[in-house]
């Protein structure tokens, strides 16, 4: 998921009345959300850097282990150093630690809910696992979880502002967002003044939080099962090696399903007729391709690639890779989910 929606789950948890469990006990949920995200530090390296460490050894087995410990270690030396607020609860070791594994775990369930993908065996296994339940950016947990920590932290007109131009921010995001449904932009408006009608309302941050939460979770397990349904109703009959359902932005019932066979892929799109591609082989071009440097996170990372070559007069290649995830054949890349290599003549990659 986003560091958004990241953030605000751990707010949220935070809002349900576990703040009141121990000092320190809401900046340990929040830093802990977004603890494994650590590994986004490599993106100044580039683009194929972050598909090549991202989701890997901090969101692994081992980093579970390590990280709330390390969470935990931390938060008990600044409540050390830091003189005791007498109208904060007192400092429970106990309940830190048992936080920052809460909500550093989290952390992976919530990327493994979506199709990107997370290393979850990693440093011992690279295999990747896929949710194929939420879209990576989901705008009803954003409201979901939004709702108790606005109610919570808008008491001062400074707040109150803030609050307000985030929410600004984030509408124009999904109004102006080509790929959402004006369906679901009409339901973030009524999601938005839904808040702020609790807000003047005067309703507690605690009981919106909590019920914020119990809702996200039941929605998410609906979308999952509707995610299982959309594959078995693809299949219709067929026995394909693998089938993916990938969600519409917002729209939970509608899915884009990939279908991958021994020689083909079938995609079915949400609208529209389906239609189907080769699966083939790398040749020795497309295999001197996928070894280029520079696509080395790509080709890890890719799930279901597809690759048309071009040969120029000069003898080079340039090889076009699609993850028929997120690109169509003949479409432009949206984000993710493109590479061109070109190769010289003797099929050595160039800069």
């Amino acid at each position: 998921m986003d560091p958004i929606a990241h953030t605000l789950f751990g707010a949220t948890l935070a809002e349900t009345g576990l703040r009141r469990k121990s000092r320190l006990a809401a900046p340990t949920l929040i830093i802990g959300a977004n603890l494994p995200d650590i590994d986004a530090l490599v993106t100044v390296f580039g683009p194929d850097t972050s598909l090549l460490l991202r989701r890997g050894w901090t969101h692994g087995v081992l980093a579970m282990v390590l990280l709330p410990m390390l969470l935990a270690g931390i938060m008990w030396l600044w409540d050390r150093r830091k003189p005791l607020d007498d109208a904060s609860p007192p400092f429970d070791l106990r309940w830190i630690v048992g936080l920052s594994y809460l909500s550093v775990w989290s952390h992976p369930t919530l990327d493994w809910m979506n199709t990107y993908g997370v290393r979850l065996l990693m440093p011992f296994d690279g295999r990747w696992f896929y949710g194929d339940t939420l879209f990576i950016v989901d705008p009803w947990m954003w409201l979901l979880t939004a709702a108790g920590v606005v109610l919570a932290c808008s008491h001062s007109k400074r707040a109150i502002v803030g609050w307000g131009v985030l929410g600004a921010l984030a509408t124009l995001l999904v109004m102006f967002a080509p790929m959402v449904a004006l369906g679901v932009k009409l339901g973030w408006a009524l999601g938005v003044l839904g808040i702020i009608a609790l807000r003047f309302r005067g309703w507690k941050s605690k009981d919106v939080a909590r019920g914020g939460l119990a809702t996200l979770l039941i929605y998410i397990g609906v979308v999952f099962g509707l995610a299982r349904m959309a594959e078995s109703d693809a299949l219709a009959g067929e026995s394909p090696l693998e089938v993916q359902s990938s969600p519409v932005p917002g729209v939970p019932f509608e899915h884009r399903v990939v279908m991958v066979f021994e020689d083909k892929y079938r995609v079915l799109p949400p609208h529209g007729d389906a239609f189907e591609v080769p699966r083939e082989k790398p040749d020795e071009v497309v295999t001197a391709a996928l070894a280029a440097p520079s696509i080395k996170g790509f080709a890890n990372w890719t799930r279901f690639p597809y690759w048309t070559k071009k040969q120029h007069e000069d003898g080079g290649w340039t090889v076009t890779f699609r993850d028929l995830r997120y690109v169509d054949p003949g479409q432009a890349a949206q984000g993710i989910g493109l590479v061109e290599v070109r190769l010289d003549a003797s099929l050595q990659p160039l800069q």
